[in-house]
């Protein structure tokens, strides 16, 4: 009995298929169409029919095979051309995506989002946009989620308010620069000042700080250059519409940050700006409530004196302390930062105190260090001693042509035919030539290359230990 392998020829098996559903008329119509080719014919990008649909068959059930007759797509549609109606059901229908769409739909999303916060988020202090890397990984710590169908933007501001309430990155919005100009207005006529306070006294109140409004750029008072966060635009738009003020604003840049490579000077001047604003804004903080409570103001001759009195303390001090730091560790750099960075010492002898014991144990244990040294040196010239003195005796007079660091070549007495090496600097024989890649010299000066430390002769090498040219 012989057995026959029957394949069914009226059976049409769909892989790798998204399919794509319409309820309309109380009958259900489904298409065959290809994975992440439904996103792009919504999108506008592929247009070819054959490209995204699997089989221009309109289907009743596609897991079956079962299609849709002519009277069914008359009745719900008032056409039975089944490329108009697999058209209707690709715009209007609801798409089964797959999890590889999905997934590759919410990585993008992911990555839109995190782009804008990195363009247009910085750090409060040092006003430098955060790396990619570090808004994922932030993003990942607090728990952000993004949502499919959402709008980016709104999701970039609640993932900065995410950022913000968990206070895994300290990050804040990138702040805006606008100018806020003046109308030539005949009404309000020419006096700019009063309008300038004006403006200068409702900016401050809706929430812009006076350090970001930047004083007028010599005798020009038609304009107002400020910062503000992108928060208060809409605010700031009104303000300048007020008829007290009667001005239109312009934005010159979007997102202000700092750019180029950070250095200690550029780094110490910005925090001690930073300072000097905040201490000018307390102060006027602190004026303020006594003119509002008891209506009269302070007499500024006292607030010079107050002033000059805490200029003088906090002068003496830095220079107290600017002494004791030169007698211990004479460096620039570190001049610079305790300059920039000490406050008003509240206890300087006892600062001066700790500073001495610092410096005598510092100093006791620099001699035993030094000590320590010199032992080793000792003991490794005894050692380099002792090995050329055995070398002298093994060698003879066959002693390979060398030559020092500064290019004196010694030549063998056997000709001109040598080999220079380059790390070493010297000349050597055919069959010396890699006996001395092999030797303790040669990989000794490869080191001190790599360390880029200048390579030393084989009479340095011989009566000096490694740490001698280091120090």
């Amino acid at each position: 009995m012989s057995y026959q392998i029957i394949e069914p020829v009226n059976q049409v098996r769909l892989t790798n298929v998204a399919v794509v559903r319409l309820s309309r008329g109380g009958h259900r119509f489904e298409v065959a169409c290809y994975r992440n080719k439904i996103v792009n014919y919504r999108q506008g990008t592929e247009t070819d029919l054959s490209e995204v649909l699997q089989t221009e068959r309109v289907f009743t059930n596609v897991s079956k095979g079962q299609f849709a007759n002519n009277k069914t797509l008359q009745k719900c549609f008032d056409t039975n051309d089944e490329e108009v109606v697999c058209r209707f059901i690709l715009d209007k229908g609801n798409v089964q995506v797959s999890d590889q769409e999905r997934s590759a739909q919410l990585e993008s999303t992911i990555r839109e989002v995190a782009s804008m916060v990195m363009e247009k988020c910085v750090h409060p202090g040092s006003r430098r946009p955060y790396t990619m890397a570090q808004v994922r990984d932030a993003m990942k710590t607090a728990g952000f989620m993004v949502h499919p169908t959402r709008n980016t933007k709104q999701q970039f501001l609640d993932c900065v308010k995410l950022l913000q309430k968990k206070k895994v990155l300290d990050i804040e919005r990138a702040k805006m620069q606008l100018a806020l100009v003046f109308l030539d207005d005949e009404e309000a006529g020419s006096d700019y000042l009063e309008r300038r306070n004006n403006a200068t006294s409702l900016l401050v109140a809706e929430g812009v700080a006076r350090s970001d409004i930047l004083p007028p750029n010599g005798s020009d008072d038609t304009r107002i250059v400020f910062q503000s966060d992108p928060s208060l635009y809409r605010k700031v738009d009104g303000i300048a519409r007020d008829p007290s003020v009667q001005g239109r604003l312009e934005i010159i840049q979007q997102c202000v940050t700092e750019e180029g490579d950070v250095t200690l000077g550029s780094e110490l001047e910005r925090r001690a700006q930073q300072r000097q604003q905040h201490n000018a804004n307390e102060e006027e903080e602190r004026k303020r409530p006594s003119i509002n409570n008891n209506g009269v103001a302070a007499s500024p001759a006292s607030d010079n004196d107050d002033l000059q009195s805490l200029s003088n303390k906090m002068q003496t001090s830095l220079t107290m302390d600017e002494h004791a730091s030169s007698s211990d560790r004479p460096n620039k750099k570190q001049h610079e930062y305790h300059d920039a960075t000490q406050t008003v010492a509240t206890n300087s002898r006892k600062a001066q105190k700790a500073a001495q014991k610092k410096s005598k144990k510092a100093k006791r244990r620099e001699k035993e260090e030094a000590a320590e040294r010199e032992g080793r040196i000792a003991a490794e010239k005894a050692r380099q001693k002792e090995r050329a003195e055995r070398l002298g005796i093994a060698k003879g007079d066959n002693s390979a042509t060398t030559a020092d660091v500064g290019g004196e070549n010694k030549t063998n007495g056997g000709g001109g035919d040598t080999k220079p090496c380059n790390t070493c600097g010297g000349s050597f024989a055919p069959g010396e030539y890699r006996l001395h890649f092999r030797s303790d010299w040669h990989r000794y000066n490869v080191k001190l290359k790599m360390k880029g430390v200048a390579p030393v002769s084989e009479k340095e090498f011989l009566i000096c230990d490694s740490d001698a040219f280091f120090e």
